[in-house]
């Protein structure tokens, strides 16, 4: 069981983000963190936000990517010594 206390402990924990439509060797990811919001009366919302740095034709921009709760136990089964890593079915943009 996934507690208030244990999911505001990780926000801001740096994880690394994977794209399962990247099909380079060595597979391109990038570095993320978990934001944990919490509203009154509301139940807390966990997500993932990328910050992409501006390239040629894209400009800068960030990507939140919300977690339901099936999300957010993969992410929490991936973490091993406090490093975490999540892989999307999207591309990683």
């Amino acid at each position: 069981m996934i507690t208030a206390t244990d999911l505001k402990r990780l926000q801001g924990t740096t994880i690394l983000v994977k794209s399962t439509r990247d099909r380079r060797n060595p597979p391109t990811a990038m570095r993320g963190w978990i934001e944990v919001h919490e509203t009154e009366g509301a139940p807390m919302e966990v997500s993932v936000a990328i910050d992409f740095p501006q390239m040629f034709t894209t400009p800068a921009h960030r990507r939140i990517i919300p977690l339901d709760r099936a999300a957010l136990e993969r992410l929490l089964a991936s973490g091993h010594d406090g490093v975490f890593d999540f892989t999307i079915d999207d591309e990683l943009v």
